[in-house]
């Protein structure tokens, strides 16, 4: 297939045209999805709203799409290199993956506008209304999706010599391997069908039954291509449509609901693509997302990205992207709660001048005006900055601390506890989670790293770590192994277990890390199996004995409350509360933290 010489925006327009074209004929005045298909969220709805129900705080998700963020060279040059789902289905269907169109994405821009209608929607909203609004939403992202996938195969030589080869019958290839996943991508993409509700069916199906659509054997080969490509079929809705989907999969309506979702941008531009912004700015997604923020009636409230290579390009005149002033202004007008870092990227939280006249940052995908002796002490400048506000502030900074996703093993390493060591002792004061607790598979990689990054946390008021916290963002063994990580988890609850408010049942928060879960295939018990599995955890006798209770209600809401400074006085809550009185927002988390405060 030759490749289009369109202008990206007259295609989308184009592309728009024929979504609701097609969706036409579904109704007779408005687009239209049959109410089954899509759960309202109006914001009193049974689907979303619990006021009598448990606290509960995701610290750590993410509702981007493919405009928001270097996606494309995410999965090329950083996905192909880590190990498990996503490094394999990245490795396998790479070809396919480098011919996405993601402009094609809803942009923020075109989201504001259809936004404009939500609000007017949510006015008067009805169950049915409301789903329709939304509905037709989540079909044109699906569309849109649907078509660059089915271009992208037909660009791909080497899938179309498997399709060849599997029309003719010569195909062969063993259940675990590359090509088998290859396979398995043809068969998905070519068979996706019209409507996203057949395909969310399907897909559903397929996955109770551990069927694949090529009909080839269950492997990690075709479990882990069908979890990429959800992936990016999620990537091409509008993020108000990504909110009411992880609302649709975890949320148990008279049993638990997510009150509130802190989800993180990210800012890949300078250490993925040179600088070469998104197609939706940061600018942009930052009223994309206060303007969610007002829609969802405070359940979400976004947490902005800094990156100091951005900040450094900018005090030399690289750059007109001042990072530190968008995170503030973020902060201060916009609703955002908290600061996000992402260190594998490529920068330690401090510590980075160690690496100065070394040539550890002179590599082919940085710009070249990195190349220069003293770049990690202008990285400390401008992270020294950022945590000095921070701490002056009270904001809540939320950090990557994995060693994975990162360009380079090297800049993975960044990622390690003794950088946050450095970074506690000179801001003490400083509210930070570390995200992913270490590492997101104690059970296959063991807890040393957790328990390095535990070990920073202290419950004397006056020490450095008094604010420190850890999130269970993709621990995806609660869903396949939750007896052994239980057993894991367990044993560093008893060993901190004197720390006083340091212990860790003070200290570890609910995270969920969605949108990227989708990579792991079905995740629609992750909760469900962290409240088995800290229900079981509570009850334990040495647990009891070392007087640990309300086990779940701290992990779930309290902790993140504490972390993120929600609770009533703190000065994240008086910032919210001047949004909500500005937007006229009454959420159901600060009636539900307020009587347990």
């Amino acid at each position: 297939m030759e490749k289009s010489t369109d202008h990206p925006g007259t295609r989308r327009v184009a592309l728009k045209a024929l979504v609701t074209t097609a969706l036409a004929p579904l109704s007779g005045c408005c687009l239209f999805l049959r109410p089954k298909d899509l759960q309202p969220v109006c914001s009193n709805a049974p689907v979303v709203s619990y006021p009598g129900g448990p606290l509960t705080i995701d610290a750590h998700c993410h509702v981007f799409n493919g405009t928001d963020l270097q996606v494309q060279e995410f999965l090329s040059r950083v996905a192909v290199k880590q190990g498990g789902v996503l490094g394999f289905a990245a490795r396998a269907i790479g070809e396919l993956l480098e011919n996405l169109a993601w402009e094609y994405a809803p942009s923020g821009d075109e989201e504001l506008k259809d936004l404009e209608q939500v609000s007017l929607a949510l006015q008067t909203c009805t169950p049915d209304g409301y789903a329709n609004r939304v509905g037709a939403l989540k079909q044109e992202g699906y569309t849109r999706g649907r078509t660059q996938l089915q271009e992208a195969l037909g660009k791909s030589q080497r899938l179309q010599g498997l399709r060849t080869q599997r029309s003719a019958g010569t195909l062969s290839v063993a259940s675990d391997s590359a090509d088998a996943a290859r396979v398995e991508a043809v068969t998905i993409v070519e068979s996706l069908p019209n409507r996203v509700a057949d395909y969310e069916a399907l897909n559903t199906t397929k996955t109770q039954r551990f069927e694949t659509y090529s009909g080839l054997p269950r492997s990690l080969a075709t479990m882990s291509v069908q979890g990429l490509i959800n992936f990016v079929l999620q990537n091409f809705q509008y993020r108000y449509v990504s909110v009411h989907d992880y609302l649709a999969t975890y949320n148990r309506p008279g049993a638990r609901v997510v009150d509130l979702m802190l989800p993180s941008m990210v800012d890949y531009d300078f250490w993925l693509k040179k600088g070469k912004p998104t197609f939706t700015s940061l600018e942009t997604q930052v009223r994309v997302m206060r303007q969610i923020s007002i829609l969802t009636n405070g359940r979400v409230h976004a947490f902005m990205p800094f990156d100091p290579l951005r900040q450094v390009a900018f005090d030399l005149g690289h750059s007109t992207g001042d990072s530190l002033k968008l995170v503030q202004r973020a902060i201060g007008e916009d609703g955002f709660v908290g600061v996000k870092l992402y260190p594998p990227m490529g920068f330690a939280v401090l510590g980075n001048a160690e690496h100065d006249g070394k040539g550890f940052w002179k590599q082919p995908w940085l710009p070249d005006w990195t190349e220069r002796g003293d770049l990690g002490s202008l990285l400390d400048g401008a992270m020294r900055r950022l945590l000095d506000w921070c701490q002056t502030e009270q904001v809540p900074v939320m950090a990557h601390t994995s060693e994975s996703n990162g360009p380079s093993p090297e800049f993975e390493a960044l990622t390690d506890s003794r950088f946050w060591a450095q970074a506690l002792n000179e801001f003490p004061k400083l509210r930070v989670s570390f995200g992913h607790f270490g590492g997101s598979t104690p059970v296959a990689a063991g807890m040393a790293r957790a328990r390095a990054f535990a070990g920073l946390m202290d419950g004397d008021p006056t020490h450095p770590g008094s604010r420190a916290y850890a999130d269970a963002a993709y621990f995806v063994e609660v869903v396949s192994k939750e007896p052994d990580l239980q057993s894991l988890l367990r044993k560093l609850y008893e060993e901190t277990s004197a720390k006083g408010d340091a212990a860790l049942v003070n200290r570890f928060m609910y995270g969920t890390d969605w949108e990227m879960t989708l990579i792991e295939g079905p995740m629609k018990n992750y909760l469900r199996d962290f409240e088995t599995l800290l229900s079981e955890l509570e009850v334990r006798p040495a647990m009891r004995s070392q007087g640990h209770t309300d086990l779940a209600a701290r992990f779930f809401g309290l902790n993140a409350a504490r972390w993120a400074g929600l609770v009533a006085g703190d000065a994240t809550r008086l910032r919210l509360d001047r949004f909500y009185s500005a937007h006229r927002i009454k959420p159901d988390w600060t009636a539900k933290l307020d009587r347990r405060s």
